[in-house]
């Protein structure tokens, strides 16, 4: 409890004298998400998907069903976006909508058959491409930063409702 008081009142990390934004860990945060992204698209490409596609099927499969505003959420994704990018998704056979019984006009999202099945070919290509983007950590460390970025997520979600 004192360490977690103590580390709350801790000296800054970063100083407006000192600060150089294209080396503080946002933008290193952004530009590795940036890689990522553009490596899992490459890998997806044979598949058929684009990442925002197969991250959508992601969610919903390990959700199990969601609405189309859930996964906005979830994926910061813009509405008039996600509609185009579920639609193509229906036309694909991957997911389907199910209208609610007492609400027609409400619409829950679930993966096909066929949208499971492809769900385990984006995880061996994730795997595939976070491994290659780890290349030289150890396990150690990449169990540590996957605890910095959750402990900075945690920060971020107390910040929220402070």
């Amino acid at each position: 409890m004192v360490a977690e008081a103590n580390k709350a009142h801790a000296a800054p990390i970063y100083s407006a004298r000192s600060f150089r934004s294209r080396e503080a860990v946002g933008a290193l945060v952004a530009l590795t998400r940036k890689a990522l992204i553009e490596e899992f698209e490459r890998e997806l490409a044979p598949l058929g998907l684009n990442a925002a596609q197969a991250l959508v099927i992601v969610v919903l499969a390990d959700e199990g069903a969601g609405t189309a505003a859930e996964i906005c959420k979830h994926l910061s994704h813009d509405p008039g976006a996600m509609t185009r990018l579920i639609d193509k998704l229906e036309t694909m056979a991957l997911v389907r909508r199910v209208r609610g019984r007492e609400d027609r006009r409400s619409a829950r999202l679930e993966v096909t058959q066929r949208g499971r099945a492809l769900r385990a070919q984006v995880t061996q290509v994730q795997v595939s491409v976070l491994n290659r983007m780890l290349r030289g950590f150890s396990r150690a460390e990449a169990r540590l930063l996957e605890r910095f970025l959750k402990r900075m997520l945690g920060n971020a979600a107390q910040l929220a409702v402070e």
